[in-house]
């Protein structure tokens, strides 16, 4: 069974910018999960998850204008950093080992290939820094799956946080890396 975008958005974190991509190259850009309609992509399969920066309008007290993957860009939209999420009416040919949840040897094929990632313990909030998704080992792959999410990457022996992030010119998903949080169990409060 493949993975479908209605389960993967039970995991999304409900702070992030998205990108819901298609094959033919449209896309449509969302600053929250909350603002995606309930049953719109649900039955559009997986393709790939990853970060890119993409096209938002500077102005958030309004509702974005649906152009239907249309991009028109214009001085009031800002290029901000987002999780692209592939979708596509087929599915890939990856076996699935478990169907009524989600583990990460389940999600780990549809990662991008690279670059940064922080694979979090939700058991204890520890974590591991990963480059490339080929690095990240196997010893993670029976966990669940609690969330997927994005955060600024930056030097871990710097302990001046803040400087770091003010020194920055802009913002990009060159500056940030992906957050997978897994579990010894399997999250009660959702249902696939």
């Amino acid at each position: 069974m493949a993975i479908r975008f209605k389960e993967l958005r039970k995991y999304l974190a409900r702070n992030i910018r998205l990108s819901i991509c298609f094959e033919d190259g449209h896309y449509h850009d969302y600053l929250m999960i909350s603002d995606i309609p309930a049953e719109k992509y649900n039955d559009l399969y997986l393709y790939g998850v990853g970060m890119a920066d993409v096209e938002f309008s500077k102005d958030i007290y309004t509702s974005q204008k649906d152009l239907d993957g249309v991009i028109v860009s214009t001085n009031d939209d800002t290029i901000e950093p987002a999780i692209e999420i592939v979708l596509h009416e087929s599915s890939r040919e990856i076996e699935r080992k478990a169907e009524d949840v989600l583990l990460f040897k389940d999600i780990k094929p549809y990662l991008q290939i690279g670059r940064n990632f922080s694979v979090v313990n939700r058991e204890d909030w520890s974590y591991r820094l990963y480059e490339y998704r080929n690095e990240i080992p196997a010893s993670y792959d029976d966990m669940f799956v609690y969330g997927i999410g994005m955060e600024d990457n930056f030097d871990e022996s710097d302990k001046n946080i803040a400087e770091v992030l003010e020194k920055r010119k802009f913002d990009s998903c060159l500056n940030k890396r992906m957050v997978i949080v897994l579990s010894n169990t399997a999250r009660t409060d959702i249902e696939i």
